[in-house]
């Protein structure tokens, strides 16, 4: 019994064996490898692009956020102007009017103070006069300067 095997036996019996991994090699594993490493390089593309985009997107934003905020503050000064000009206005409105009001009240105290100077004339007129017929009815006879 001969435990060491024959070469040519082992070569041949090898040969069908490296034949099926050589055709499994070609016709499986190396289509099926290069379709793996694409679609890896895909997602990795993918995944760059995505990036890429989320970039732009950030920068976008961040250029209409400065653009917004620059509109924002526009608007502000506009509505402070346009209040501080609304403010002038009223103050220049108010003040017409507060003046033509101190005016009038002005002319109204001067008409009573000259009809109080009247009534008080004319109050003293006639109770002088009222005076003179009490006393005449009275004495019975008219008053004179020397009696």
């Amino acid at each position: 019994m001969n435990i060491i095997p024959d070469l040519l036996q082992v070569l041949l019996n090898t040969l069908p064996f490296l034949v099926a991994i050589v055709g499994m090699y070609r016709i499986i594993l190396r289509p099926m490898l290069d379709y793996l490493l694409g679609r890896d390089t895909a997602i990795s593309d993918g995944h760059d692009e995505a990036s890429r985009i989320e970039a732009e997107i950030a920068r976008r934003m961040e250029d209409y956020e400065t653009k917004l905020a620059a509109a924002r503050a526009e608007v502000a000064s506009i509505h402070a102007a346009k209040r501080a000009e609304a403010q002038a206005e009223y103050d220049k409105v108010v003040g017409a009017a507060r003046t033509e009001a101190e005016a009038k009240i002005e002319s109204a105290v001067g008409e009573i103070g000259a009809a109080k100077e009247a009534a008080s004339s004319q109050l003293k007129t006639m109770s002088g006069e009222i005076a003179e017929q009490v006393a005449v009815q009275v004495l019975g006879r008219p008053l004179t300067a020397g009696a």
